[in-house]
């Protein structure tokens, strides 16, 4: 019988590479669809009132920003918490995530307790809670596996490289 005197070559990466390339789609698609579920989980308005957060020129979270899949906030009301005096909408910024910043120039108010009124999408029910918290992990863990791929391409190329190395140094004249 005469052994295959043909090394691998890059017609041996095709199949490699199409596997790894439909493995990153997969984990793509997979992600975004499990994001968007978490999304559609928590998806009710939700009104906070009268948290109390301090002013000043250090960006605050609101408490339910980290709640999960809140977002698109929105300021109501913003009052001094000992005068309740109303701040007015030049003395500080609030985002869409949750992040409120007093603007410098207003020492009465900024650096001050407030009561702030604001409402969010999000969910406010402990069991949706805790299935969107384990869409959150599962996609975490997914998106662990997906930084993998890289290390699988790097060592995938090593090892073609390596036979292709190792069979040119096996090549033999005759047959056996």
């Amino acid at each position: 019988m005469e052994r295959s005197k043909k090394g691998m070559g890059l017609d041996n990466l095709v199949p490699a590479v199409i596997t790894i390339i439909l493995i990153g789609l997969l984990l793509g698609i997979g992600l975004y669809a499990m994001y968007a579920i978490g999304d559609g989980v928590a998806s009710e308005t939700i009104t906070i009132t009268n948290e109390t957060v301090r002013l000043g020129t250090t960006p605050v979270s609101v408490a339910t920003s980290d709640d999960c899949h809140a977002r698109t906030f929105t300021l109501v009301s913003l009052q001094n918490y000992t005068t309740n005096a109303t701040v007015p909408a030049t003395n500080y910024t609030f985002s869409t995530a949750g992040l409120l910043t007093g603007l410098s120039g207003d020492d009465d108010l900024n650096n001050s307790d407030s009561r702030i009124i604001y409402t969010y999408v999000g969910t406010s029910y402990a069991g949706t809670t805790d299935a969107c918290e384990t869409l959150d992990t599962s996609i975490t863990g997914i998106g662990g596996l997906a930084s993998w791929i890289a290390v699988i391409v790097v060592v995938l190329a090593a090892a073609i490289i390596l036979g292709i190395v190792i069979s040119s140094f096996g090549k033999s004249s005759g047959s056996v």
